[in-house]
C-alpha cells in the first residue's frame, strides 16, 4: 500500500477542491487496490453476486463525495468507502427483494457477520437493520462492526482509527456481537 502520507495528502487536496480531476485521479490510483479488497471480501461469500468486485469499486467511487465532515486520513477515507459499499449492497439486496414480492424470512446467525458462509439479500437486509438499530444505541459499537466486517481492518488499525485502545476495541466487539446476536434472534422470531 502506497505511503499513508501519500493519501492523507492526497485525500486532503481532493476535499479542498474535489472538482479537480487530477486529484481525483490521484487519489483513486492510490486506494483502488484495498478498495479492490475490500470489495472482494464483501462479495466472496454472497449467494448471488450481480456485482463483480471491480463493478463495486467503481460504483463505490462514483457514490463517493466529501464530506461536510473533513476527513482526516486514510483510516477515515476507508471507512467512509465501506459504508457507501454496503450502502450499495444493501440497496441491490432491497431491490431484488422487492421484485421478488414475499419469501420467508430467514433467521440471520452472528456467522453473517465475519464473513464466513454464504448470505443472500434477505439475511443482508436483516443485518442492516439490526447495524442501523445498534448505530442509533450504540454508535461506536456500529462503527466499530462497520470498519471490521464491510471495511475490512484489523482490531489494530480499529483501535488507530478510532483513537481507542486495543482493548476497548476487544470489548466492544464482544459487546456488540451479543448485542447483534440478540437483535437478529428476536427479529428471527417474528419471522417465525
Amino acid at each position: 500500500m502506497p505511503q499513508t502520507n501519500d493519501i492523507t495528502k492526497c485525500l486532503l487536496d481532493w476535499q479542498a477542491d474535489p472538482k479537480k480531476p487530477e486529484t481525483a485521479n490521484r487519489l483513486a490510483s492510490l486506494t483502488y487496490q484495498h478498495l479492490r479488497r475490500l470489495a472482494e471480501i464483501r462479495l466472496r461469500d454472497e449467494s448471488r453476486q450481480c456485482l463483480s468486485p471491480t463493478e463495486l469499486v467503481h460504483e463505490t467511487w462514483l457514490a463517493i463525495r466529501p464530506p461536510g465532515n473533513a476527513l482526516a486520513n486514510r483510516q477515515q477515507f476507508f471507512r467512509l468507502a465501506s459504508a457507501v459499499m454496503r450502502s450499495l449492497l444493501v440497496d441491490q439486496a432491497r431491490e431484488r427483494q422487492a421484485q421478488k414480492r414475499g419469501g420467508d424470512r430467514v433467521r440471520v446467525t452472528l456467522s453473517l457477520i465475519h464473513a464466513q458462509h454464504d448470505y443472500d439479500d434477505v439475511r443482508l437486509l436483516d443485518l442492516d437493520s439490526a447495524l442501523s438499530s445498534l448505530a442509533e444505541q450504540h454508535p461506536r459499537h456500529a462503527g466499530l462492526i462497520e470498519l471490521r466486517c464491510f471495511g475490512g481492518f484489523t482490531m489494530p488499525e480499529i483501535a488507530d482509527c478510532m483513537d481507542l485502545s486495543l482493548s476497548t476495541i476487544k470489548r466492544d466487539w464482544n459487546f456488540a456481537r451479543a448485542w447483534l446476536i440478540d437483535a437478529m434472534a428476536t427479529a428471527g422470531a417474528g419471522h417465525d
